[in-house]
């Protein structure tokens, strides 16, 4: 216990130092003040006027240090653009990455008689907003297929922003470990390039601040916090990524070289004599009556369905008539919680426990 408590003593004195030096400065200038208002020659009317004036200050400055504190250290959520500091410290928390620089357990080679099945995806499978790594869809399917009797080892392949073109290279890269099923969650930015993607222009530009305000939010978690609620650019780059996405179904060009190499990606896993799930999750936050994308969705169904997978699972059909904040892996992180991770595995649990018996 103690051995643990001055590494952590000594990190929050150098993590807070700046705080606590201003924190003592104001006290110091409050004493002093306070000292020389009392002598001061003042009728008593103003001596309380001036006295108010520095106490506020004084206790301003505690309450701002106090609300850094709560951020930095207790705070724990990220958002589903990390554009903020306290996604940054919810990553360092609860991350972990494998030997292959996934978020999973150590991979290894494929023992005998064991189906290894591998779950190639972006944010949504890698668990972003799920502090417990356990409570992934692809960690749950895994257990119950396991209770159910089966030999089967489930590898989670997800990586946060990746689109379908670096997906397929991440496959490539580790095909290697011998996988018998693939599960690919797709999401609908997934169709962006991995060169000149609009939605990574939108955001380098929205995130870029001017200088004095980079330098503040930089040094304060509680200014940056206040920051990113208030102002209308987070919602704007929110709306600004979906419109763009969207937007590349309707380039027929971009959707031809997108759905050639999915069309291409399926032939090469078909020819190793994989079987093939599909699983398209909707965009939690804009789910409603007006949903945008719905037309989308069926539009790439029919696509990977004649593309001859195994299996397609359309998430929307699932959700769309929920609440969308009941989803949400938090207020501010649109990526899905455990409830959705549960639910994903329950479909996904009926659909792999058949098809590892073909």
């Amino acid at each position: 216990m103690f051995s643990n408590l001055w590494p952590r003593t000594s990190y929050f004195f150098k993590d807070f130092s700046l705080y606590l030096i201003i924190d003592f400065i104001f006290l110091i200038l409050t004493l002093f003040l306070s000292f020389k208002i009392l002598k001061f020659k003042f009728i008593d009317k103003k001596k309380k006027f001036y006295l108010s004036l520095v106490y506020t200050a004084f206790v301003i400055a505690i309450v701002f240090s106090a609300q850094e504190a709560y951020f930095r250290y207790v705070y724990d959520e990220p958002d589903a653009l990390g554009f903020l500091n306290t996604s940054q410290k919810w990553t360092q928390r609860h991350v972990v990455l494998n030997n292959y620089f996934f978020r999973d357990r150590d991979f290894k080679e494929k023992p005998p008689q064991v189906t290894r099945v591998g779950i190639v995806g972006d944010s949504i499978t890698f668990g972003a907003g799920i502090k417990n790594p356990d409570d992934r869809f692809s960690t749950i399917v895994e257990k119950k297929l396991q209770k159910a009797g089966e030999n089967v080892e489930v590898y989670n392949l997800g990586r946060p922003g990746y689109d379908t073109d670096e997906e397929i290279e991440v496959y490539n890269s580790i095909k290697h470990l011998n996988f018998d099923i693939i599960i690919w969650q797709y999401f609908l930015n997934d169709i962006q390039p991995k060169v000149k993607s609009t939605g990574t222009r939108i955001i380098e530009i929205n995130r870029d601040l001017p200088p004095l305000l980079q330098f503040i939010t930089k040094k304060s978690y509680f200014a940056d916090f206040l920051y990113w609620r208030f102002s209308a650019r987070y919602q704007k780059t929110i709306y600004q990524l979906r419109t763009a996405d969207l937007a590349q179904y309707q380039n027929q060009t971009r959707l031809a070289e997108h759905q050639a190499a999915i069309e291409s990606f399926i032939k090469s896993l078909k020819n190793e004599n994989k079987k093939i799930v599909v699983v398209i999750f909707p965009s939690l936050s804009f789910l409603g009556p007006d949903y945008p994308a719905r037309e989308i969705h069926a539009q790439m169904a029919q696509f990977f369905q004649r593309n001859n997978v195994d299996e397609v699972i359309d998430f929307l059909e699932d959700l769309k008539d929920k609440n969308p904040q009941q989803l949400m892996a938090g207020k501010f992180d649109s990526h899905p919680n455990e409830f959705v991770h549960n639910l994903v595995a329950e479909k996904l649990f009926l659909v792999l426990a058949p098809l590892m018996k073909k």
